[in-house]
């Protein structure tokens, strides 16, 4: 992955906002993290070639609240770059969607655990999203957006 793809994806993320919203994620994404995961899986995979692989990890009772949280877990060219797409639920002050890389994913979950807390675990490989999904995925992501205005 490159910088320039991760800015990519994170822009299409925060596009997901209201024009007036964009600066402020965190609380507008409240619920939403799983659906807003997937859809950049999505947009991550589009970007890669199909040897990468996507993991999607799992946390529960994550930064000493009682809520789960998803990430991706992107393995690519022999690195794992851990992207959280909704990273300003817990972190509002972050830049980036990319939380870091590792050599190896036990390695990133062991590093995901020390950031954000809680159990922490593989939940699936993401292979693709239908357009279905997507638009289903959409669907949610604007109602919680619209519920936490």
């Amino acid at each position: 992955m490159t910088k320039k793809s991760i800015v990519k994806i994170q822009n299409q993320i925060i596009q997901l906002l209201p024009p007036n919203r964009q600066k402020h994620p965190g609380v507008l994404f409240t619920d939403s993290c799983s659906e807003v995961a997937r859809l950049a899986a999505s947009w991550i995979r589009k970007e890669l070639d199909k040897t990468n692989r996507i993991l999607i990890l799992k946390g529960d009772k994550v930064c000493g609240t009682k809520k789960s949280h998803d990430i991706l877990a992107v393995l690519s060219n022999n690195k794992v770059y851990v992207i959280d797409p909704t990273i300003w639920q817990f972190f509002p002050k972050e830049k980036s969607i990319l939380v870091f890389q590792q050599e190896s994913i036990d390695a990133a979950i062991n590093k995901i655990k020390d950031k954000y807390g809680g159990q922490w675990a593989i939940s699936e490989k993401f292979t693709q999203l239908s357009k279905n999904d997507e638009k289903k995925y959409l669907k949610i992501i604007s109602q919680n957006i619209n519920e936490n205005l």
